[in-house]
């Protein structure tokens, strides 16, 4: 269907009638009142103030000629008077004037031997039209009552001012006041002087009359014709409108999909009018067109009113078969990828934008160059210098622009401040983010990445660095967790399979215990071996609640905890391993009794580790303080007492694994009763504190007071 060439032709040529149908249908509905009631409008014209101001406009338009321009008009003298004549058409009907300033005169009367005087024009003024309006200095005498009441509103625009050039005698030299201009011509050696004169209405004499009617003009009569033309068919052009619309747009649709497709052929059939640059076409089109519209122009309206709608249909069809040829012969070029290619204006671009990108080129290595060697002065530069020879520089361009624009060039210096300072800002802008986003990373959030559509380019590479920074950071603790949680997990089985075979151990060693040996030896073997493989039981049961307690692989069972009891009962349970070493307990609890949440199984194990560490390195015969207290809705746990050896150890050292402050290793401690404590307070939501200063070993732990 869209091969047809029956169809198309057909589509091509209703598609002109179409449009003329709704042309004129619309045309018809829009001025059909208009130009049907336009007798009854151009009456009411007459009393509005629009009437008022356009012939007020008039009378003071033809006084500033008369003041200014008197010398270029066709002229007769009469009498004392010159009468300038102006050939004007307005569009109110048989609108004549006469106006008067001093000796000379200017109207629109066309001077003939009837009117070839001030008296005759007058006459002919007062008898040509009906209605008159006179202003005689400044008093008003008109047969409107608008022009009579409301004349007085546009007096002002009658006043004029200018100066005549005279002849400077002695007498008049004397005469003359300071407000005078002075004129001295070097070419005859006189001294000239101007002589100002201020007009007003006063100083006019005016004598106007016309019709209350507006002149046709030869278009309107024309469309007033049209008008009554169509009229008879009224109903079929209001009907008409959406049915040709939809008829177009249809008829539209199927020429745009069938344009270019030929019976026979797969790809689009493009003949050698396709391959005339578009351009040239487009040109063409302008120049027909316009000649058109100018021939059109031109034609006098007198002319018979069928003659005048034949040539107007002709036009239209010429610009038609001018447009279809256009627009058929874009659409084809467009399906087949043409419209382009062969474009004047895309090839001349294409050529000047190789010979820029060639310039830009030279110009870019030259650049680098340049600034290639400027770097490499500049880097030896300090930077205290670097600023002042920046503002220096500033300074001077700022001065040379004020010195070339003058006054402008204050405005264009703070313009271009004003940008410096909003660049200034932004880079400041950019300097705070990356500061805070290093600030994050230090204290230890490495997952947030900088998004880099927030800065401008020249931070494009730092914000890359960050990144990748950010991103070995991330990779890095993600490796140190995996290789914790693998010797995590080591630590755990291994301890797993150590415990299995060293109960077995235990349970052989009770055993033996219960057979009656004689043998003495035999009985202090068999003694060792228990105190071994009890410290082994206890050594490998403290691995596996380390491991659980570093990687929070422990069950809480949260519930509210007296810690003044608490503190009691650990401190008894423990006093006869206090007195072996003589320490003296100096305890002081609160009367008031302080509740924490935590975990009353492993709150335990966090005393009874740092109660047995006191009994295994505190020096004999010293003193132990434990102070319980609450301060600021937390409750604080502070242990204190002195070593029996020199702690020449770090703190962050002591609190790892398998460390002691018993470097010769002479205790049975296993270096992890600290490290279990700190875990297992953490892991609380409290907070495990550690402190050496010479011989003191302080602890304090601090947990969040329930109320």
């Amino acid at each position: 269907m869209k091969e047809s060439k029956i169809l198309k032709i057909f589509c091509y040529i209703l598609i002109p009638i179409l449009i003329l149908v709704i042309l004129f249908s619309v045309f018809y509905e829009l001025c059909k009142k208009e130009y049907t009631e336009k007798d009854i409008s151009n009456k009411e014209y007459f009393k509005t103030d629009s009437f008022l101001s356009n012939y007020m406009n008039i009378l003071s338009s033809e006084t500033t000629n008369l003041i200014f321009s008197h010398d270029n008009y066709k002229s007769i003298q009469d009498g004392d008077y010159e009468i300038c004549y102006e050939k004007s058409l307005y569009n109110i009907k048989d609108l004549y004037y006469i106006i008067f300033y001093e000796k000379f005169a200017i109207t629109n009367v066309e001077l003939t031997a009837e009117t070839n005087s001030v008296e005759k024009i007058k006459n002919f003024i007062e008898n040509k039209s009906s209605k008159k309006a006179n202003i005689i200095n400044g008093i008003v005498d008109a047969d409107s009552e608008l022009i009579e009441n409301k004349a007085i509103q546009y007096f002002d625009n009658f006043k004029n001012k200018y100066y005549t050039i005279k002849d400077n005698e002695e007498n008049q030299y004397n005469e003359m006041g300071q407000d005078e201009e002075y004129i001295y011509l070097q070419e005859y050696g006189d001294i000239l002087y101007k002589q100002w004169h201020d007009t007003s209405i006063k100083d006019l004499q005016i004598f106007t009359s016309y019709k209350e009617e507006i002149v046709k003009s030869e278009i309107d009569i024309f469309l007033t014709n049209l008008i009554n033309e169509l009229s008879p068919y009224e109903d079929v052009l209001l009907y008409s409108i959406p049915i040709s619309t939809i008829l177009l747009c249809i008829i539209s649709i199927y020429l745009i999909i069938s344009i270019g497709h030929t019976k026979g052929k797969e790809e689009i059939d493009i003949n050698d009018f396709d391959k005339v640059p578009i351009e040239i076409i487009l040109i063409v089109d302008c120049i027909v067109v316009s000649l058109v519209f100018i021939f059109i122009d031109n034609i006098r309206f007198e002319n018979s009113y069928s003659f005048l709608i034949s040539l107007v249909l002709t036009s239209f069809f010429l610009i038609y078969i001018v447009c279809f040829l256009t627009v058929v012969t874009i659409i084809k070029r467009i399906k087949a990828k043409i419209l382009l290619k062969e474009c004047i204006v895309i090839k001349i671009f294409k050529w000047c934008f190789g010979i820029i990108k060639i310039i830009w080129k030279k110009i870019k290595e030259i650049f680098n160059k340049v600034k290639k060697d400027f770097d490499n002065i500049k880097s030896s530069w300090p930077y205290e210098i670097k600023i002042i020879l920046f503002i220096v520089c500033i300074f001077f361009m700022a001065l040379g622009v004020i010195i070339i624009f003058k006054e402008l060039g204050l405005f264009i210096d703070i313009v271009i401040f004003g940008f410096l300072l909003y660049e200034f800002l932004i880079d400041v802008g950019c300097y705070l983010k990356i500061e805070n986003h290093l600030k994050e990373m230090y204290n230890g959030e490495h997952t947030k990445k900088i998004n880099s559509k927030e800065f401008p380019k020249k931070f494009q590479n730092v914000v890359k660095y960050i990144n990748d920074i950010s991103t070995g950071f991330e990779n890095a603790i993600d490796e140190g967790i995996k290789s914790e949680r693998l010797k995590t997990e080591l630590i755990t089985n291994v301890s797993h399979d150590i415990k299995t075979p060293l109960t077995s151990i235990i349970n052989y060693v009770d055993l033996l215990k219960d057979e009656k040996i004689d043998n003495s030896k035999a009985k202090e073997y068999i003694n060792v071996l228990e105190n071994k493989s009890q410290r082994l039981k206890k050594l490998t049961e403290d691995l596996i609640e380390a491991s659980k307690a570093s990687s929070g692989n422990v069950k809480l069972n949260i519930e509210e905890i007296n810690i003044n009891e608490l503190i009691k009962q650990t401190t008894g349970e423990f006093e006869d391993k206090f007195k072996e070493k003589n320490l003296n307990i100096i305890c002081t609890i609160p009367k008031e009794i302080l509740y924490i949440n935590a975990d009353n199984r492993y709150m335990y194990r966090i005393i009874e580790n740092l109660f047995s560490n006191i009994s295994k390195y505190a020096l004999d015969n010293s003193r132990v303080y434990i102070d319980v207290k609450k301060e600021f809705g937390k409750v604080k746990i502070e242990i204190k007492n002195i070593s029996q050896d020199k702690l020449n150890i770090s703190v962050d050292e002591l609190m790892q694994r398998f460390v002691r402050g018993d470097k010769a290793r002479t205790t049975e401690g296993s270096g992890l009763g600290i490290s279990i404590s700190k875990s297992l307070t953490e892991i609380q939501n409290g907070k495990f504190e550690l402190q050496i200063d010479g011989d003191l070993f302080k602890v304090q732990l601090e947990f969040d007071l329930l109320k």
